[in-house]
């Protein structure tokens, strides 16, 4: 499918939601909502660059002068409001949301919208009541098209490419900081267009906080170390960890390890299409219970991904939520021990007709490094 027809079939799904709800706009700014509905997004930054869909009629785009040919160049959508440096972006929306269409209804504005954006459209539009957009716009996104899934798929495959790298060389001596931009460099030489969130490499005791960051610590003989990392490929991420041993693994580390690539294996296998989320939570967190280990698992099973690392489906107690051909998550069961080591093993899954398939699929055995 060429972009020209995807985005006009993304916006068209939009306005049906819209007109069910009776919505009057839609209002997205620089964001991964922007991208999937017209191919263009950027980073935020001060100057307002909207994108206002009205429920009947073309999407039109609020820019910046200097963005204007950058936007045309990466969109197929027609309608622009442009506005220059040293006017009042304020009093030129207020002018395009004239133009727009019949605006009667919830303004519907995305999460990530900056707060600055929507104050100056609730001023616009003081009769209006203003939401959040998600509730139109994950149910989407949550349905990967093949292509989509084939984005996934070569991220995934950049970053198991980057996994074999790494464990080739001694990492002893590397600060963990050193260790990361390895892996980043690895995706990025292979083609990814680039990291997909900041790399954690965490080693010894830093292992048992889940989102350290990468830091100065030298990597030391006997660490167990957790990488958790990924990239993008034309926007589409990739997310995995590994867990590897500096050394000769103890028989706590390897009890433990064992433990979580059971739990991992029990969730993969419990997807298929009607299962919902938290069913697969309970697959992985039931594994870890049933061998001493449930006080040890302290987050959620798995998170959706596409454009963005982390959204729906969340995989998670109380999210029942039924899962469908199409929906992209991680399966990420880890176990934590305060002040010692920490151990997790993540992996893209994608569910099919006939289960779940991954994106990532180098080896999830241990791997004892130098």
């Amino acid at each position: 499918m060429n972009l020209e027809t995807q985005v006009k079939a993304r916006i068209e799904s939009v306005q049906v939601e819209m007109n069910r709800i009776r919505a009057g706009l839609l209002v997205l700014g620089l964001s991964s909502g922007m991208r999937y509905l017209t191919g263009f997004t950027d980073e935020p930054g001060e100057r307002m660059l909207l994108l206002l869909v009205p429920r009947e009629g073309d999407a039109l785009f609020f820019v910046p002068q200097l963005y204007e040919p950058q936007v045309r160049d990466a969109s197929p959508v027609e309608r622009f409001t442009v506005w220059r440096d040293g006017e009042d972006p304020a009093l030129v929306l207020r002018h395009a949301l004239t133009k727009v269409g019949d605006l009667r209804g919830t303004i519907l504005v995305e999460p990530t919208l900056w707060a600055e954006c929507l104050l100056i459209l609730q001023q616009a539009l003081p009769d209006n009541s203003f939401a959040s957009a998600a509730g139109i716009l994950a149910p989407l996104r949550m349905r990967k098209s093949a292509e989509e899934v084939e984005l996934l798929r070569r991220a995934g495959e950049l970053a198991d490419a980057a996994f074999v790298q790494v464990t080739q060389e001694p990492i002893v001596g590397l600060t963990e900081l050193q260790l990361a931009a390895k892996l980043e460099a690895n995706m990025l030489s292979a083609g990814a267009d680039s990291v997909a969130f900041n790399t954690l490499v965490a080693s010894g005791a830093f292992g048992a906080m889940p989102h350290h960051r990468a830091g100065q610590r030298k990597i030391e003989w006997g660490d167990v170390v957790i990488l958790d990392y990924g990239c993008k490929v034309d926007g589409y991420c990739s997310d995995i960890s590994r867990t590897v041993i500096c050394g000769e693994p103890t028989p706590a580390v390897v009890k433990a390890y064992d433990a979580v690539k059971r739990a991992h294996q029990a969730a993969f296998d419990s997807i298929r299409p009607g299962v919902s989320a938290q069913d697969i939570d309970r697959a992985a967190r039931g594994v870890l219970k049933n061998l001493g280990y449930d006080n040890r698992f302290i987050h959620r099973t798995g998170h959706g991904i596409g454009l963005d690392v982390h959204e729906p489906p969340y995989i998670i107690e109380g999210n029942g939520i039924f899962l469908e051909p199409g929906m992209a998550f991680s399966i990420e069961p880890g176990v934590y021990f305060p002040d010692q080591f920490g151990i997790r093993l993540e992996d893209v899954a994608v569910v099919t007709e006939l289960g779940g398939i991954l994106m990532t699929t180098v080896t999830r055995d241990m791997q004892v490094v130098g």
